[in-house]
């Protein structure tokens, strides 16, 4: 009997331990809001502002409509070198966490729970199209795939 007991603790140990291992790899940064004090930026532009919306349903399905904008990029956020660029970022998904990233820019990026927001700031320093996507696999994932994030000289 004692050896059934220490066998069935040892196994219960033995999933405890995996379950909170498997946890780690799938753990996504969340944010509910902006960092008290963000870094310092240096810029030689305009400050651009966007406005990202995440949402699972209406107008805004996707990300700031891209359900509807199948086949094409969407959102498309255009800027000049040397701009600061602010991004404040708003989930209105009503159950799932979403993500958002920008190549080069933004990465690994952040993730949102319902209701969720945050504001990233940075300069942009390096011409090119970059990609926008969501980070997070949820049920409208897809629709979320294919921003542009476009930095022009």
């Amino acid at each position: 009997m004692g050896v059934n007991r220490r066998s069935k603790k040892i196994l219960a140990v033995s999933i405890a331990a995996a379950a909170i291992i498997v946890g780690l790899f799938l753990t996504v940064p969340v944010a509910q809001h902006p960092p008290d004090s963000p870094p310092a930026i240096t810029s030689s532009g305009n400050t651009i502002y966007f406005t990202i919306i995440e949402s699972d349903r209406g107008p805004m399905e996707g990300m700031n409509g891209s359900a509807y904008h199948v086949g094409e990029a969407w959102p498309v956020m255009q800027v000049q070198l040397g701009d600061t660029v602010v991004i404040h970022i708003i989930s209105e998904n009503s159950s799932e966490a979403h993500g958002f990233t920008i190549d080069h820019y933004f990465y690994p990026g952040v993730g949102l729970l319902p209701g969720g927001t945050y504001t990233v700031k940075f300069v942009a320093n390096e011409n090119g199209t970059f990609i926008v996507t969501c980070l997070i696999f949820c049920a409208i994932h897809p629709l979320m795939d294919y921003g542009k994030f476009i930095v022009s000289s």
